[in-house]
């Protein structure tokens, strides 16, 4: 339990607005962006404003609830009882209006989104642990050692991992009765319009306070929490109020879905029914994500002749009736006043028995794998060939879809969430490649989306992909599909009087609204409004002056009645963009030049002076940005205090590559790792304890790259690393693309095509295949392979999912000065926790051929002279081995090849070498003086890529060879690393060449 001070320290209020602003921004359908980046703008006047306030009165007493919206939930289904016709296509009804149903949704103001996070930084802890630890997997609070830690961002614990738990867990416990020859009994259902039935005067009931009396809160917790819920319920209250008077009609019952506290308060209301279930004789696994739950049961007891009703009264509280919903009993369940039922429809029992039982729970496990691992993968190649569209036809068709699931529910929700991870690869894409591709990309894709929506005519369900897709036209410059987009919008919403006449009636929970009043259309309406001006505002490109924005939104965007002009949208996107709260994080977003930027470091520092250990934090990230702007480094140049604030601060990665940029340089600090975890956890609010890597001399660094591998099935030591050789290909054109010297930054004009990019996603599944489940691996890709305006995308995905390292050569770094060009190789080495160390090799001297090149282009470049002095090149020593990096030509360079003897087992060479019969002989004098297994990734275009290892037997140095030309593909092998080593170490072995007489 945090104690708080009283009133709370603007230090406290800003931790808690960091926290508040987080979850609000990854909140599913919310709006209040700009409330929020604008509250942010002034936030020293309004925490001040705020603490006056909280000085004054009870926790939630004077402060304001938020707006209070009416938001679609979904069309109902037209009557076509009977007709026993399917239609697809433009032939509808002559009346196609539908009614909607409605919920009502709060979005909180900041002020009230902070005392939200005060309340649960005092109480979140205790209330949590009145639930199941288990059973209950949705909206669970990010403790740490049973509190929530105020200098963390995350308020509650990440959703995708949560509800991955949640689908996976029960179909593993059917299989395993399953597998044991019993049967088993699935039964799959969701509570009905959850929030708006839930009464929370139960948090101030006898049975909740005495269990958190049983927790061991004391008698001055439990009066200030009677204190805090009771100002908190007041609240409630008042939204109800407001919002009764907006949807027309009396509200007596809920609480507000948008609000932070609701997401507790409805986890508990439904904590008897946990413990209810979980009691049940024969449920085998229970889990429950928010209102949605599943029961796998015993069923060797079923009774093939019983109701689906009977059957799920075994394991439910439910009372008598045959309704269309499923009433649960709340007053054996200690919740008087709540309304809460299941839909009766949605309710799916499976009697899963013998060898068909157990394919079809394998069936539906692996579709939501399938759906999942797509999510992981670089890019959605379906998005790349224009396919992406295909889940939207099957999410409005469930018919349609091939996907196994226990309910159609859950079929339709799937196809979205594929849906939703083409869209999300299509963003990706549009971001990476040139400007008119990514054009073509979208426009292909609205036109096929376009005609689909039209068809389907449920703009409903594709309101929020239809807003995706306008901020995907906008971002990429596609003017006329934003247009047409925006027409398709305003056609159906854009007015109180179009959405009348598109609609026939308003549902909320059942019942019809009033017809005759203007309110709930009204809100319905502006809802809809604020949704596209945040969309609008967080998609216009940075830089665009008002007369741009003019020229392509004429006379400005209508919301509610009036119209914003390009003024307001040019000033409403820079509020997002100030606050990181557009689409793209501030490092995708910012534009390319140079520009210097002033910023004010002594923004709110001094009234967070009080907090010593924030302090601190920000004493580090003013070092961080001193770094950044050293190297000229413009995205995360703003001050501290609004650094921390971020919503996406810069990964680990993005901090390590500009922390360890100059080592190879300046060398390795002794504690350049322990600094960097510093500054780590100092931007991102993380507590990671072990730094990554540890400086064995200035050149030399030990890298804590991947965890302890288990041994080998019948051995007790580890497996050999893994090495993968990206086959990428890489045209001529590209390479001059890159070497051309432009006049403005960053200086070049790379090739950044689809073809491209496709090669590259390539590549990265076939390697993430292929490292899957072994460690340690690492993928080579060929020189100059990688443009630099993609290495951040591939590194952050290579870190977090790939998992495995990675030595690319990157396409020319031009001097902003001279006519200089560098040609580097980078590593990229993940670490626990999505940790990584990174940093860059350079190539010294250019092949003679390169050379020749760079002097034919115009104007000519060159490399930069060799500095006078220079410490011996870069060797890491990890799991998978003592390595360093040669790049291409340096094979041949007598000194750079001396200068790793005895230092490596390990050479990793990127190249791009037409002259692939040369290998024959280099690699074998090159491995032959360091006695180490030499690996090359060749130009795809030329191929070639083999590992070599100094064998004594000529047939067994070729570890691997891959001669493939003009495809992108990988070849790998698990080099003999252990045994290499211990020849090293002394230990006889005929199988090895023996070691050159200069050895050290």
């Amino acid at each position: 339990m945090v104690t708080l001070s009283r009133p709370p320290t603007i230090a406290e209020l800003y931790l808690a607005f960091r926290q508040a602003k987080t979850a609000l921004y990854f909140e599913r359908r919310g709006v209040g962006l700009l409330e929020l980046a604008a509250y942010e703008q002034d936030l020293p006047k309004n925490l001040k404003a705020l603490q006056s306030k909280l000085e004054k009165s009870a926790w939630f007493d004077k402060l304001p609830v938020g707006e209070t919206w009416l938001v679609p939930k979904r069309l109902r289904v037209a009557d076509q009882a009977g007709e026993g016709v399917v239609r697809i296509g433009p032939s509808r009804r002559k009346d196609g209006r539908r009614a909607i149903d409605v919920q009502i949704r709060l979005t909180p103001h900041p002020e009230f989104a902070v005392a939200e996070v005060l309340y649960l930084w005092r109480f979140g802890g205790l209330l949590d642990a009145l639930l199941l630890d288990q059973e209950v997997v949705g909206y669970r609070l990010d403790l740490r050692n049973g509190e929530v830690v105020p200098h963390r961002r995350w308020l509650f614990e990440y959703w995708p991992t949560r509800y991955q738990k949640f689908r996976a867990e029960p179909l593993e416990a059917a299989k395993s009765a399953l597998g044991r020859g019993e049967e088993a009994l699935i039964i799959n259902g969701d509570l009905a319009s959850f929030y708006d039935t839930v009464e929370p005067s139960f948090m101030l009931g006898d049975q909740l306070l005495a269990g958190l009396l049983g927790l061991g809160a004391q008698d001055s917790d439990i009066r200030e929490y009677r204190r805090a819920t009771a100002s908190l319920l007041a609240a409630y209250g008042r939204f109800r109020v407001e919002a009764g008077r907006r949807a027309a009609t009396p509200i007596a019952v809920g609480i507000p879905i948008g609000a932070l506290t609701s997401r507790v308060v409805a986890n508990l209301s439904l904590a008897p029914l946990d413990r209810f279930v979980t009691a049940q004789s024969g449920v085998l696994c229970y889990r429950r994500y928010v209102d949605d739950l599943v029961i796998v049961a015993k069923g060797g007891e079923f009774d093939t002749d019983s109701t689906r009703l009977k059957t799920i009264k075994r394991f439910l509280p439910l009372l008598d009736g045959d309704d269309d919903v499923l009433r649960l009993d709340v007053h054996l369940l200690g919740r008087d006043g709540s309304e809460l039922q299941l839909q009766n429809a949605k309710v799916r029992v499976h009697h899963l028995a013998g060898a068909p039982g157990l394919d079809f729970v394998e069936a539906v496990s692996s579709d939501f794998g399938k759906a999942v691992s797509e999510r992981r993968a670089f890019i959605d190649s379906a998005t790349l060939v224009g396919d992406g569209v295909t889940h939207l036809i099957r999410a409005g068709q469930a018919e349609g879809s091939p996907l196994r699931v226990l309910r159609d529910a859950d079929r339709a929700r799937l196809e979205r969430f594929a849906l939703s991870t083409s869209l999300h690869s299509l963003e990706r894409v549009s971001s990476l490649i040139g400007h008119e591709e990514a054009q073509e990309i979208v426009r292909g894709c609205l036109e096929r989306v376009g005609r689909v929506l039209d068809s389907e005519d449920n703009w409903v369900s594709d309101f929020d992909v239809s807003l995706r897709l306008l901020k995907l036209a906008i971002s990429t410059g596609d003017w006329k599909s934003a247009t047409e987009l925006r027409e398709r919008m305003d056609r159906i919403w854009g007015t109180v009087d179009s959405l009348r006449a598109a609609t026939t009636t308003l549902y909320y929970r059942g019942c019809e609204l009033p017809p005759g009043r203007i309110a709930p259309w009204t809100w319905l309406r502006n809802y809809l409004h604020e949704r596209r001006l945040e969309a609008i505002s967080s998609s216009l490109p940075i830089g665009m002056n008002a007369a741009q924005i003019e020229s392509r939104i004429p006379k400005g965007l209508v919301v509610r009645t009036r119209r914003v002009g390009a003024t307001v949208l040019r000033r409403r996107a820079e509020q997002l963009a100030a606050a990181d709260l557009r689409s793209r994080d501030r490092e995708d977003d910012a534009q390319l030049d140079f520009h210097s930027v002033e910023i004010d470091r002594s923004w709110l520092r001094k009234e967070l002076r009080v907090d010593l250990e924030l302090s601190a934090r920000l004493a580090v990230i003013d070092q961080f940005l001193e770094r950044c702007e050293e190297l000229g480094d413009r995205p995360w140049l703003m001050p501290a205090a609004r650094l921390f604030l971020c919503t996406r601060p810069p990964s680990y990665f993005d901090i390590a590559r500009r922390w360890l940029y100059r080592v190879e340089k300046d060398g390795f600090a002794p504690d350049v790792f322990t600094h960097l975890l510093e500054v780590v956890n100092a931007v991102r609010g993380t507590e990671y304890r072990d730094p990554v890597g540890q400086v064995i001399d200035r050149s030399t660094v030990f890298i804590d790259s991947f965890p302890a591998a288990e041994p080998d099935v019948g051995t007790s030591s580890p497996p050999d690393p893994r090495i993968i050789l990206g086959n990428l290909q890489i045209s001529d054109r590209a390479w001059a693309a890159a070497a051309t010297r432009i006049a403005s930054p960053p200086y070049n004009a790379p090739m950044l095509t689809r073809d491209r990019l496709q090669g590259i996603a390539i590549v990265l599944d076939k390697a993430t295949r292929v490292a899957r489940g072994h460690v340690p691996a690492v993928l080579v890709l060929p020189e100059l392979s990688l443009p630099r305006r993609w290495l951040r995308a591939v590194s952050n995905h290579v870190v977090r999912l790939g998992k495995f390292g990675l030595i690319a050569g990157l396409e020319y770094l031009h001097d902003p000065k001279q006519p200089h060009v560098h040609n580097q190789v980078v590593a990229v080495l993940p670490g626990p926790f999505s940790s990584a160390a990174t940093w860059p090799w350079t190539k010294r001297l250019p092949a003679r051929e390169e050379a020749i090149q760079l002097a034919k282009l115009k104007p000519p470049v060159s490399f930069s002279p060799i500095p006078s002095t220079s410490l011996p090149r870069t060797v890491v020593k990890s799991a998978l081995g003592s390595l360093s990096v040669l790049i291409c030509s340096e094979l041949l360079e007598a000194r750079r090849v001396a200068d790793l003897l005895g230092r490596i087992n390990v050479v990793l060479c990127p190249a791009w070498n037409t002259d692939t019969s040369s290998y024959d002989h280099l690699i074998q004098s090159v491995g032959f003086q360091l006695h180490s297994i030499i690996a090359i990734a060749n130009n795809g275009h030329y191929s070639d890529c083999r590992a070599w290892a100094p064998r004594t037997e000529r047939w067994e140095r070729d570890l691997c060879r891959l001669i493939e030309r003009d495809v992108d593909d990988v070849v790998h092998v698990d080099i003999p690393l252990a045994q290499l080593v211990a020849f090293h170490n002394g230990v006889p072995n005929k199988r090895w060449r023996p070691l050159p007489p200069d050895w050290p």
